[in-house]
């Protein structure tokens, strides 16, 4: 009879006092053995991290910022913060700050 194994590779891991508090909570909510439940917690997070998208910000200055947003929000009645920062690939702080500067100018109102 021939037994076949999976291939793998072993990665030395050294835990802190929360990891390994953690981990202990892990093995006991879902009965698994300390390998599983890192296995299982790996595959967990790369699932998690699937649906998530990376915006790279670019690194203008306020004045170039402001003029990109009053451009974006053209055509627009309405649209959230976070939502123009990432069409913008700008920082979502600096679009508040934008959109507030706009707002005490009068052009545009708050949701």
């Amino acid at each position: 009879m021939k037994v076949e194994y999976a291939k793998g590779y072993v990665y030395p891991l050294k835990l802190t006092g929360e990891s390994q508090r953690d981990l202990a909570k892990i093995m006991e909510k879902t009965g698994c053995n300390k390998a599983e439940a890192i296995r299982n917690a790996i595959k967990h997070y790369a699932e998690y991290l699937e649906g998530l998208e990376v915006v790279n910000l670019r690194n203008i200055n306020e004045r170039e910022a402001k003029k990109e947003v009053q451009e974006y929000l053209k055509g627009k009645e309405r649209i959230h913060a976070d939502e123009i920062a990432d069409a913008l690939r700008i920082d979502l702080s600096l679009v508040n700050n934008v959109l507030k500067a706009l707002w005490h100018e009068g052009e545009v109102e708050p949701l």
